[in-house]
């Protein structure tokens, strides 16, 4: 019983601190809390995915005359995916190529992640990151639409990968709670989870999409452990964001 409270408990406070969907709940919120919540961020990702796939169902099945391109559409869902998350992860991208890409030492890296003003490395990667995004989801619609639930749950399994395999770059900082707070088994949990969540879906491709994808994940993570000596929630934010294109480029490969 105080298995599921707990669980319930850091599930609401997961929803509530990275989506914005509105839960008419209150519990107690503790960054604690939310560090140990991550484990189960691959969730969130499904009720994400459902939202986003159900809403290309009916778009596809009643609103063709409005939404008369595959474009549009994936502009739309696009869309429909930052209402629901915000721009956390995104955010997190650009300040993360701002700052990886800036050649400096360490310090002026995280210097330059921390700033709250985007830098042109950043404007650029944003640019590419949507073409790319929606160009993919285009296809996507109707070759493999089942990738639209899946992307946001593998995605957010880069979340603990990181958080539970390396080692915060700053001081202190809020991101510093979710790290220490995540190892190896929270790592292992996400990751049955997650093919627990994408095997009923789509099968075997889906067992081969989380392994490439974590593959990518682990690469990431250590060149950016090379460059600043551990992550920060920026690096999280871009992992995320990263990965979630990777899923859904497979999924115009595995179809």
């Amino acid at each position: 019983m105080k298995y599921i409270k707990n669980f319930f408990e850091q599930f609401i406070i997961l929803i509530q601190f990275m989506t914005r969907i509105p839960i008419p709940l209150k519990v107690s919120y503790s960054e604690k809390k939310l560090g140990k919540s991550i484990k189960f961020f691959p969730l969130v990702g499904l009720i994400i995915g459902l939202i986003l796939y159900f809403t290309n169902f009916l778009i596809i099945t009643y609103l063709k005359n409005i939404f008369c391109s595959k474009i549009i559409i994936a502009i739309f869902l696009t869309i429909v995916e930052i209402l629901i998350v915000g721009i956390i992860h995104i955010d997190g991208l650009a300040d993360t190529f701002d700052g990886l890409f800036s050649y400096g030492r360490k310090e002026r890296m995280l210097e330059i992640m921390k700033d709250s003003r985007i830098g042109t490395n950043g404007t650029v990667v944003l640019i590419l990151y949507f073409i790319t995004k929606i160009t993919i989801i285009s296809e996507i619609i109707t070759t493999n639409p089942k990738y639209l639930i899946i992307f946001p749950i593998v995605a957010r399994l880069s979340t603990s990968v990181n958080a539970g395999l390396s080692d915060y770059a700053r001081k202190s900082g809020m991101s510093n709670a979710i790290i220490s707070e995540n190892g190896i088994f929270e790592v292992i949990f996400s990751l049955i989870l997650t093919n627990i969540l994408v095997f009923p879906i789509i099968g075997t491709n889906g067992t081969v999409t989380v392994f490439i994808a974590l593959l990518f994940i682990i690469l990431l993570m250590l060149n950016v452990r090379k460059k600043i000596g551990g992550i920060t929630g920026d690096t999280m934010g871009a992992s995320l964001e990263l990965t979630s294109i990777l899923v859904l480029f497979l999924g115009i490969i595995l179809r």
